[in-house]
């Protein structure tokens, strides 16, 4: 059985469908399957995987890169071909009319085409009117994807909600940790060593979306309490934030970039982890299955503080602790839970949680079952 997967973004160049891909596609031919990668003609992209055939070899992501696309999909002739779409990562202004027609052409020659959105069109109501033709044409250019798509993959229910018209046909599949650990069936829950204080953070973007600020006053507020209590930041870092943190005189450490075994055995030493998103000026994103943060917390079996917003999903009632996004309130959960046995019951929870729902060999055999990947006899349409 042969995989082609087709992306712009791979490690390593930064981001979370490049991480995505990367896993998925190492999952799958570890399950014995024939996969390939085509992605783009850049120096920072790996070609030395052990199981999967890297391929940088797409110079142009436009109307002219679709020939040389057809090229090498040709030569490859794979069962599935996986495409893995963000907008604005196949066009800088997000309107990536092109792919329509490199979906035509793939049609033409037969192939089965899967495609991942990872996000599917901004909000038509997000209150900033100048975004609104962005948010149309690509609503048009998504369902035209779907269209010729003959499975589609969605993070979230709310991207199956906004492609509702091809629902026969679409899977929610969370998408996994960016940061997993070798051993992924025990040392993700191994517990932290033991400590005398409390560890707080996040990590991946810094953007003023995710209200790091909010964070540092929270910890200023314990800190003032009497609390022992340490801020970590895994992730570049802007300089007003750092300079926020001294002017505020708690205890904090902005790692900068690390390499994903050290990120994840830091994120192992959280006590909590504080994920908000602001997604538009209208919108609360709140705690999602969209992010590889959010799965790669989970992994570690760290309790998350979070909202709820846009994008989540109601499978998460329960498995996080809900606050606003304001200081005072996430002071007063988190004191609520260290006083009583909550804590280590949410964590036994998320335990739980990441094995049924978001665990790597999980979301790889939810592709398996939903391609039939495992069937003995496979030919193209």
């Amino acid at each position: 059985m042969k995989i082609l997967m087709i992306t712009r973004y791979f490690p390593y160049i930064p981001g979370g469908v490049s991480d995505y891909t990367y896993y998925l596609s190492g999952h799958l031919a570890k399950k014995g399957l024939d996969v390939s990668v085509l992605t783009s003609d850049d120096k920072r992209i790996i070609n030395n995987l052990d199981d999967v055939k890297v391929m940088p070899l797409i110079k142009k992501w436009d109307l002219k890169g679709v020939k040389e696309i057809i090229e090498y999909v040709k030569e490859i002739s794979p069962n599935w071909i996986i495409i893995q779409y963000v907008p604005y990562m196949y066009s800088y202004y997000g309107i990536p009319f092109w792919l329509i027609f490199l979906y035509l052409n793939l049609k033409k020659q037969k192939f089965k085409i899967c495609t991942t959105f990872h996000e599917v069109a901004i909000l038509l109501d997000t209150g900033d009117f100048k975004h609104l033709p962005i948010a149309i044409s690509q609503r048009i250019i998504a369902y035209f994807l779907a269209l010729l798509s003959d499975k589609i993959v969605v993070p979230i229910e709310r991207w199956k909600k906004m492609l509702h018209f091809f629902k026969n046909k679409i899977k929610v599949i969370p998408v996994g940790s960016n940061i997993v650990p070798e051993n992924e069936e025990g040392e993700a829950f191994e517990e932290s060593h033991k400590k005398d204080f409390i560890i707080i953070g996040s990590f991946g973007s810094a953007q003023k979306s995710r209200r790091i600020d909010v964070h540092l006053k929270a910890v200023k507020i314990l800190k003032d309490k009497g609390l022992k209590v340490k801020y970590i930041f895994v992730g570049e870092t802007p300089a007003y934030l750092k300079k926020m943190a001294k002017n505020l005189k708690i205890p904090a450490e902005f790692t900068g970039y690390l390499p994903k075994e050290k990120a994840y055995k830091i994120l192992k030493t959280f006590d909590f982890f504080i994920f908000f998103d602001k997604y538009s000026n209208k919108y609360e994103g709140g705690i999602n299955l969209k992010s590889g943060s959010v799965s790669a917390t989970f992994s570690a079996g760290v309790p998350v503080i979070s909202n709820r917003g846009f994008f989540t999903d109601e499978t998460f009632k329960g498995y996080y602790i809900y606050s606003d996004p304001s200081p005072e309130e996430i002071f007063e959960k988190i004191i609520g839970y260290l006083k009583d046995e909550k804590y280590r019951n949410l964590k036994n929870k998320i335990i739980e949680f990441y094995n049924q729902r978001i665990k790597w060999k999980k979301i790889v055999w939810e592709y398996e079952k939903f391609l039939e990947l495992r069937k003995s006899t496979f030919c193209k349409l």
